[in-house]
């Protein structure tokens, strides 16, 4: 950290960790943080209040957020706090204890919306490592957009519609972790989205950990596409886009009607994990080969320009190398325009913890390197269809001297096909107006990931 800030009482400072549904808790306890008096510190060694939000997903995940908490509290002043958030908090909040002294505060999940009260309260270290009254806990998510700080640009956000999830797959923590599916209520989101939107976001990205199974947790009186609708009555934006679809729960004739009347962006997300119906099976993900190969034939079918992203799991117990082969022969057949990659990790508390006949990590990160190779060439493939087109690009930021591909690009933006860092980017060479701004660009360039656009109006 940089020494030349002294410490202003009164301040805070976020190292956010995870996924976009660990930075919606971390918005909300910022901005509760502010309600209570707080203001943001530019620099961490300014900030009276260092906080870290965790990941606890898999093992890497927690070994990197144990680093962070490491750093972060090894360059901390005396006169600064130290509390960690989050997902690694509800997973393993008795050995952290014992483990990072150097924290004063640990908050689970459910107490992440109380971190003000917590400090405002002023709980000691040794008292808080004993056994101090735990405050309150709230489920579901339940934030409206007055109590988010983002930290996205200011023209996009994530609007999280749930917490939890009951899907019970074999390999997951996250119900061990979050609970089961809580849904939030539909006049809650409304409301945080038509706040959203009058503060300015252009970009709408709906998350949980199954978006898909929104409502199910109430008798299914209202499902996702009921709420996408009403949400595209409420509230304008330029772009919605849905994230983490669980492919046994998309109901393609509510879905297909709402990305091509515009409602939303034609871009899903739809994590698969496996194509081999053996696989599938022990990993507890209710559906077959043949079901997702009918579910992306009758999406691409159907929707013009339709970007799909996916993620996959190789190295699962039993995994041959025929499933494997499976996996990417379906990868090149179905051609997405995105795949993440992950090699399984054995987490304690989960079914497939006690699987055997586990993958040596060496076969497995082979596996994974193989299919990141083949999907650079799908993408670059996709990327080069686009070759002399027009799109809509929305501008997120300049780009500093010494990060331009070349000396003519000045900024770096998106197309609707590109969610925020997670997919490619398009860099820009031209005049545009600033961040936020949604521009015309004529791509001349398509490289592995990234497009090169010339502006060719605002």
């Amino acid at each position: 950290m940089r020494t030349d800030h002294p410490v202003q009482s009164g301040t805070y400072f976020f190292f956010n960790l995870g996924c976009p549904k660990n930075l919606v808790d971390a918005e909300s306890a910022a901005a509760r943080l502010e309600n209570a008096g707080w203001r943001q510190a530019a620099f961490p060694e300014a900030a009276e209040l260092l906080v870290v939000t965790t990941c606890a997903f898999i093992s890497s995940a927690m070994e990197e957020s144990v680093e962070e908490i490491l750093r972060v509290g090894a360059s901390k002043s005396p006169e600064q706090r130290l509390a960690v958030l989050g997902c690694l908090v509800s997973r393993e909040e008795t050995a952290l204890r014992k483990l990072l002294p150097e924290v004063d505060i640990f908050c689970t999940v459910a107490e992440m919306p109380f971190l003000a009260e917590r400090i405002g309260a002023r709980v000691g270290r040794e008292e808080a490592r004993g056994g101090e009254e735990r405050v309150g806990a709230v489920s579901g998510g339940g934030t409206c957009a007055s109590l988010r700080t983002l930290f996205t640009p200011p023209h996009l956000a994530y609007l999280k519609i749930a917490d939890g999830c009951s899907n019970r797959c074999g390999y997951c923590m996250i119900p061990a972790i979050r609970g089961d599916l809580v849904s939030r209520t539909r006049e809650d989101i409304l409301r945080e989205a038509a706040a959203l939107a009058a503060s300015g976001v252009k970009e709408l990205s709906i998350i949980a950990q199954d978006t898909s199974a929104w409502g199910y947790d109430r008798d299914r009186r209202e499902c996702l596409y009921d709420l996408i609708e009403a949400l595209a009555d409420a509230a304008r934006f330029d772009w919605i886009r849905l994230m983490y679809l669980h492919p046994a729960h998309i109901e393609a004739e509510r879905l297909v009607p709402l990305i091509r009347g515009g409602a939303l962006c034609p871009y899903l997300d739809i994590p698969i994990q496996h194509v081999s119906d053996r696989i599938l099976k022990r990993m507890g993900r209710p559906y077959a080969r043949r079901d997702l190969a009918a579910l992306f034939d009758r999406l691409r079918s159907s929707i013009d320009d339709l970007v799909l992203r996916t993620t996959v799991m190789v190295g699962f117990p039993g995994e041959t190398d025929a499933d494997f082969r499976e996996l990417a022969d379906f990868l090149e057949e179905t051609a997405f325009d995105h795949v993440g990659v992950f090699t399984f990790s054995p987490e304690q508390g989960t079914e497939a913890y006690a699987l055997r006949k586990r993958i040596p990590e060496g076969i497995a990160l082979e596996r994974k390197d193989a299919l990141l190779d083949l999907q650079m060439d799908i993408s670059q493939e996709r990327l080069n269809a686009r070759l002399g087109s027009e799109l809509a690009i929305l501008v997120d930021s300049a780009l500093p001297a010494g990060e331009r591909p070349s000396r003519e690009i000045g900024w770096v933006g998106r197309f609707f096909g590109q969610a925020f860092e997670v997919d490619g980017v398009t860099y820009l060479r031209g005049a545009v107006p600033g961040p936020g701004a949604m521009v015309r660009g004529r791509v001349h360039e398509a490289q592995a990931y990234d497009l090169i656009a010339e502006v060719t109006s605002v």
